[in-house]
């Protein structure tokens, strides 16, 4: 039970208030899962898109709370939603619901008013929530393993909820599910797998039934068969539109997330197995990699250098020197590092610059007024059960 001394933080809205906002979504970001969701301007700072101002910036958190119809509704945070604009506002009144009533159990709206109105951190995402988190750790493992993301797409911003309670919004709704999910697969990745696997595929064209012919028999009722209901699901209305009847859109289409959502766990689990790696170690790999790694455009100068290098591929470091260099007459302050190996060779990687060229054309400089450095960044192991040496 939501306690009464929480009501007046609320005001109660038709879910289709957030209809003219989905149909931009170059203006606007709508994130949802079970328990509610955050709708807020979309363009980046300074941005000028269709006479959008600054002052016009919205953004309105929300939970879906339940009705006494088993039909659910939009409870706004009555702060966010009086400072909307004039132009918006009017929208959301439009939309007001006059003394809802409100069914006695409703364990997703209390974990939202838990998290964002009693500030628990002990709340559990959704399965909208959970499907984007396996989908990226998915990508990870497979990027990492097969050089190739198993989905396509790390996410697909317009998944939401069925605005409305009809079975048209349903569909509209599978319809992006579909795309991230069945339309994502990516069918050279699972190529590369069965290769992995050494196991061969009937028509590698198919990527659902190519998964299915991986997966083990006892993974297929847990992992395929929600995928496959997806799919069959967007089968069944392509290219006609669905009769317009009531259907309780928004809890099918909830229990159809909650599968898919074990469907992906399942998957991920099977890979890391299958594969020997962690998926989550994956992903702090590929973020350390993508984000703090050099990306190299070109070999180095002189070329010469990449040979010296490659002499220490395959040998054991024994000991590592890292630090600041003595002071040199006409040299650049430094950093440097010596790595000693088992053989009894060493190698030192030392900082060089122009910093003797620019000294020379601008009389007023010395080498020693400049200082570099050297940075240490760490991509960890994508093994499973890897332990550390440290």
């Amino acid at each position: 039970m939501i306690p009464t001394k929480y009501e007046r933080h609320f005001l109660y809205f038709d879910r289709s208030v957030l209809a003219q906002y989905r149909a931009s979504p170059h203006l606007y970001s709508l994130r949802e899962d079970d328990m509610g969701g955050i709708l807020e301007t979309a363009l980046d700072e300074g941005d000028i898109n269709e006479g959008l101002s600054e002052n016009q910036y919205i953004r309105v958190r929300f939970g879906f709370r339940k009705l006494a119809n088993n039909c659910v509704c939009l409870a706004g945070l009555r702060y966010d939603v009086q400072e909307l604009p004039e132009k918006d506002l009017f929208i959301w009144q439009g939309n007001m619901l006059n003394d809802p009533r409100f069914a006695q159990n409703d364990s997703a709206f209390e974990r939202w008013v838990s998290r964002y109105i009693e500030g628990s951190r002990d709340v559990e995402d959704g399965p909208r929530v959970q499907i984007d988190r396996l989908v990226k750790l998915i990508r990870a493992l497979t990027l990492q393993t097969l050089g190739r993301p198993l989905f396509r797409f790390e996410e697909n911003t317009l998944l939401n909820y069925p605005i409305t309670e009809n079975a048209d919004a349903y569909d509209k709704a599978n319809l992006e599910l579909y795309r991230l999910i069945i339309d994502g697969l990516d069918k050279d990745a699972l190529v590369l797998l069965a290769d992995k696997l050494t196991i061969s595929l009937s028509d590698p064209t198919k990527t659902l039934n190519s998964l299915k012919e991986l997966l083990p028999k006892e993974l297929i009722p847990i992992i395929h068969k929600p995928l496959k209901k997806c799919s069959m699901e967007r089968s069944d209305i392509h290219g006609v539109p669905s009769e317009l009847r009531s259907f309780p859109a928004f809890n099918t289409f909830h229990r159809d997330l909650i599968d898919i959502a074990k469907s992906l766990e399942e998957l991920n689990k099977w890979l890391e197995d299958s594969l020997s790696v962690d998926s989550k170690a994956c992903l702090r790999r590929e973020e350390a990699m993508s984000g703090l790694f050099p990306k190299f455009v070109g070999p180095p100068r002189p070329e010469f250098k990449m040979d010296e290098l490659k002499k220490a591929e395959g040998k054991i470091i024994k000991l590592v020197e890292f630090g600041e260099e003595a002071e040199r007459q006409g040299l650049h302050g430094r950093e440097g590092m010596i790595f000693h190996f088992a053989d009894g060779s060493s190698m030192a990687i030392l900082v060089g610059s122009n910093a003797g060229n620019l000294a020379h054309k601008y009389k007023d400089m010395k080498p020693e007024e400049f200082h570099t450095d050297l940075m240490v960044f760490w991509a960890p192991s994508i093994q499973k059960d890897c332990l550390s040496l440290r």
